[in-house]
């Protein structure tokens, strides 16, 4: 029985660096381009997921809170849709301010290799702001943020870190260069 046992596990361990070839023959009468097609449902290209970031300085900070969903245009290319809340906070002269800002914002990501890409995302948002009587206002601010980063993959869940700089940046902009976001996702 040991003889037995031990054949086979030798013949396991010599087989194990042996390949499997197979025939393929064509029936669908379609033409082969050499690459493997994988049907894919629509759905199986949304992805699902969001940002948090913050920035901090001397006076202040401030924090998002971001969902998201994306659609998985090829596999090197990304675009989608956010949604924004952003809490921000600062002093000046002994006064404590704070404001709620909201808005919305579409997006493009390009994956370069499977670790970096580049961003580039239009947003609207509604920004809270103080008048010198002190009452509150609000106003459209818009924010065009064009930078890049890190992206990891977890078989169907994704982590993100993006470095963002707003290049339409205004008076009324609750951002402070550079933004840092970081997003984590799951497809669907």
């Amino acid at each position: 029985m040991k003889n037995i046992f031990k054949a086979l596990i030798l013949t396991s361990i010599l087989l194990s660096g042996t390949g499997v070839f197979a025939q393929y023959e064509n029936t669908s009468g379609q033409k082969e381009t050499g690459k493997t097609v994988k049907t894919q449902s629509p759905l199986n290209k949304i992805y699902l997921g969001g940002n948090i970031g913050g920035g901090w300085w001397s006076d202040g900070a401030n924090f998002e809170i971001s969902p998201i969903i994306g659609y998985r245009i090829t596999n090197d290319l990304t675009a989608g849709v956010r949604l924004t809340y952003l809490y921000s906070y600062y002093s000046n002269y002994g006064s404590k301010y704070s404001y709620h800002d909201f808005g919305g914002s579409v997006f493009m990501r390009y994956y370069m290799f499977k670790f970096l890409f580049v961003h580039a995302e239009f947003e609207e948002l509604s920004s809270q702001y103080y008048l010198s009587d002190g009452s509150k206002s609000r106003r459209w601010v818009p924010g065009l943020f064009l930078g890049g980063g890190l992206y990891q993959h977890f078989g169907n869940t994704f982590m993100s870190v993006a470095v963002l700089f707003n290049v339409l940046d205004s008076e009324y902009s609750p951002y402070t260069n550079p933004i840092i976001r970081i997003g984590f996702g799951v497809g669907l």
